[in-house]
């Protein structure tokens, strides 16, 4: 798996957008995102492998639902193999245009090294359907991977920056918090 995700022939560099073709293609899915979250606050994603990749990570974005933001919540992997036709209905908000862009399955597994959380990795698929044990497993493995990618990747970076290649494929999103637009204080003698 780590030989897939070098880019270059003297493997000295690895690109992120390759660590979600790689999660797609290893695990024989249609697609894959790695989103990052920080505490229950999405902060974006690192990588899609295609557009609907790219759809399904921006809706759980914007929607706060997920099975991306399920995995990363609860710390264990989030699979829906029937999304059409849940066992337990959920993400109603979400599920609807994910169907529409073809999905059949969703699958959410988080990224996080000892007790450190960093967000989920999913993987979808135009089929409905369980996973089989060993694409369960595989994903478990690129679910680690990931994670030890993107801290070794930040390590590199000058503090209070992001890494460059954790933002070369990223879409993230910058929260300004926002101010009161008057405050009256009243300070009184004592």
């Amino acid at each position: 798996m780590l030989a897939l995700l070098v880019s270059n022939r003297d493997g000295a560099e690895v690109e992120t957008r390759r660590l979600c073709e790689v999660s797609a293609e290893v695990t024989g899915m249609d697609g894959a995102g790695v989103m990052l979250m920080s505490g229950d606050v999405v902060q974006g994603s690192v990588c899609t492998s295609n557009a609907v990749s790219a759809l399904i990570e921006e809706l759980q974005y914007g929607l706060g639902e997920g099975p991306c933001i399920d995995a990363h919540n609860e710390g264990r992997p989030v699979l829906e193999p029937e999304l059409g036709q849940p066992a337990r209905p959920r993400w109603l908000a979400f599920a609807p245009p994910v169907l529409d862009a073809g999905v059949r399955a969703v699958f959410g597994f988080p990224l996080r090294v000892g007790s450190v959380r960093l967000g989920a990795l999913n993987l979808y698929r135009d089929q409905p359907g369980s996973l089989a044990d060993e694409q369960h497993a595989d994903a478990l493995v690129l679910a680690d991977v990931a994670a030890e990618l993107i801290l070794m990747l930040q390590a590199q970076a000058a503090p209070g920056l992001l890494a460059a290649e954790l933002e070369a494929g990223a879409v993230f999103r910058y929260v300004v918090p926002s101010w009161p637009t008057s405050t009256s204080l009243t300070c009184s003698p004592s």
